[in-house]
C-alpha cells in the first residue's frame, strides 16, 4: 500500500481534481438555463394538441381542468374514445396497435414529453400559450 501512495503525484491530484470540477460544468449550465426558462413563464396555459396524419385534430386546454374526461374523436383511428383528461393531464387510454407504446407512455401535462402512436399515426403534444414567450426547446445531443 505505502508503494501505490508513494507513486501518485502532486500534479496527479490536481489533474483529478480539475478533471471532476470540469465534469459538472454541464450540469450546472443546464440547471441554469431550466431555471431561466421557469422564470421566463410564469401563470402559463397549457393545451394539448392532439394531431392525426399530420393534420391537428383537437385542441384542448389542460390548465384548469378538474376531474375526468373522455374525448370522443371520431378522427382517430384506434377508438374514438381512447383519448383521456384527468385534471390538467392527458393520456391515451387504450389502443388496438399492437406494442401499445403510446398507452405505457402514460400521462403528460408539460410541455416537452409527447404521445404517439405510430400504427395509427397518433401525436398528442402539449403547447404553452401566454404567460410569457415561446421559449426554444434546448438540444441535448450525446
Amino acid at each position: 500500500m505505502k508503494n501505490a501512495l508513494q507513486m501518485i503525484k502532486r500534479w496527479d491530484i490536481i489533474i483529478t481534481v480539475l478533471l471532476l470540477v470540469i465534469s459538472f460544468i454541464p450540469v450546472s449550465i443546464f440547471s441554469y438555463q431550466q431555471a431561466k426558462v421557469e422564470a421566463t413563464t410564469e401563470n402559463p396555459e397549457y393545451v394539448a394538441v392532439i394531431s392525426s396524419r399530420n393534420e391537428e385534430v383537437k385542441r384542448v386546454t389542460l390548465t384548469g381542468h378538474k376531474g375526468t374526461e373522455r374525448l370522443n374523436i371520431p378522427e382517430i383511428e384506434c377508438n374514438p374514445n381512447t383519448v383521456e383528461l384527468h385534471n390538467e393531464e392527458i393520456r391515451i387510454e387504450s389502443s388496438t396497435c399492437p406494442e401499445q407504446i403510446c398507452v405505457n407512455t402514460g400521462y403528460i401535462s408539460k410541455p416537452g414529453p409527447a404521445i404517439v402512436c405510430l400504427p395509427h399515426q397518433v401525436v398528442i403534444t402539449i403547447e404553452t400559450v401566454g404567460g410569457g414567450e415561446d421559449v426554444d426547446p434546448l438540444i441535448i445531443s450525446s
